[in-house]
């Protein structure tokens, strides 16, 4: 088996494409994908920078006076005018809007500044802002109507974008949608309160609209260690398909009989590519990490916890990409033929990769897929990861960890009944 595992590694080290493609092609995603999404994780805004032209056409202090002069002319009794006029104050949506706008959660992301409109027009055109926010006339009176008194249709916003598909407008345009979706339910919430006999008062705690809320204690994830893990439980797979090619190569030298002739058990044969797998695995993934953190700085270099949790992931990651190997060179021996290593390289990677969340979030995926993700080895391996650099709790590894480990032994068992014997299959 020691033989077996030493001519595996030798034979690798001496294919530079293969090591090219293991070692180098990651290294160079990882480089591309980390700088050219950094602004759409967790944890990095400033590539998603915006500027944006306010056009206001509405006088907001004219229409808190029109609405609070006509709470007057209507005859409402003196106490709820008086709660009225100071909410109208502390609600008026054009400052709640502009409070949003600028407030620290975005200032490191978007620039807004105040032009007429034809100065807008003009920066749109020349590129020099993302879109154009226009509040019209009578905004702040119309508004009030609404969501005060319940009358009238409201007002709504203007949001002009030269490109629909930018990122940066879709990503402002997502900003208004949230605040205008929490106004719209403050509202719902303050007329079920009125009618169930309640009444807005100015001393009512204000609600913050727009800000951003930390729904767990995670630590946010930043572009270059997601896509260094991506990358990386992505080409490990490929070190299996390149030790199965390289049975098939024995196969065609005769290699492969004249140790069938010796009477060795299949599980010695089989037990030498899945440590051959299993090191060369470690080491590309090793390898990787240090890359992204000396080069990168994607992970902190300086704790031994991190690090062990880290090596102990890798580890059971890599006897699965080993016991995929055991497989796919049973397989090969059986047909006679490599195809299924191609294939399996070819294309089989890529959907496995997609599916596990290495190009984008699962999150982003629907729920079967995510379901599925989940229970590839190199999904699994990626919720592992993102789990202990986020959480750092070994508990909250142990599931997916225990569903790679479940799989290494379903196919080390599949390998083991469909690896051909001597004298037949």
């Amino acid at each position: 088996m020691w033989a077996f595992l030493k001519k595996d590694i030798l034979v690798l080290l001496r294919d530079r494409t293969e090591l090219a493609v293991l070692l180098l092609m990651p290294f160079i995603l990882i480089v591309i994908l980390g700088f050219s999404l950094r602004g759409l994780l967790m944890g990095d805004t400033e590539a998603l920078n915006m500027q944006v032209a306010l056009v206001q056409h509405d006088d907001e202090q004219a229409g808190i006076e029109q609405f609070t002069g006509e709470l007057e002319a209507a005859a409402v009794p003196d106490q709820a005018a008086e709660q009225l006029e100071a909410a109208a104050g502390q609600v008026s949506p054009s400052s709640l809007l502009q409070s949003v706008l600028s407030s620290p959660e975005l200032e490191e992301m978007l620039d807004v500044m105040e032009l007429d409109e034809e100065a807008a027009r003009q920066a749109l055109q020349n590129e020099e802002v993302t879109a154009i926010l226009t509040i019209p006339e009578d905004f702040t009176l119309l508004a009030l109507r609404n969501m005060l008194l319940g009358e009238g249709p409201g007002s709504e916003l203007e949001l002009t974008v030269a490109d629909t598909t930018s990122t940066r407008a879709n990503v402002f345009q997502d900003i208004l949608t949230d605040f205008t979706r929490s106004l719209n339910f403050e509202t719902a919430v303050a007329r079920a309160a009125a009618a169930e006999g309640g009444a807005i008062s100015a001393e009512s705690p204000a609600v913050q609209l727009g800000g951003v809320e930390t729904v767990s204690a995670r630590e946010p994830v930043n572009s270059f260690q997601y896509y260094t893990l991506g990358m990386a439980v992505m080409f490990v797979l490929f070190v299996s398909s390149t030790i199965a090619g390289k049975a098939n190569v024995e196969r065609q030298q005769h290699v492969f009989n004249r140790i069938l002739l010796t009477n060795r058990h299949p599980f010695v044969y089989l037990s030498g590519k899945v440590l051959s797998s299993a090191l060369i695995s470690f080491c590309q993934l090793f390898v990787l990490f240090l890359f992204s953190t000396i080069v990168l700085q994607a992970f902190e270099w300086n704790s031994l916890e991190f690090w062990l949790g880290m090596a102990g992931i890798s580890a059971v990651l890599a006897v699965c990409v080993g016991a995929l190997a055991a497989l796919l060179t049973s397989l090969t021996m059986r047909f006679n033929s490599d195809a299924i290593v191609t294939v399996f390289a070819g294309g089989i990677v890529t959907i496995l990769a997609f599916l596990g969340g290495s190009f984008i979030p699962v999150s982003e995926m629907p729920g079967f897929l995510q379901a599925f993700g989940d229970w590839t080895p190199n999904g699994a391996s990626m919720t592992a990861y993102l789990s202990w650099i986020q959480e750092r709790d070994m508990t909250r590894v142990m599931d997916p960890l225990s569903r790679v480990g479940g799989t290494a032994v379903v196919l080390i068992a599949g390998s083991l009944l469909l690896f051909p014997t001597r004298g037949g299959d």
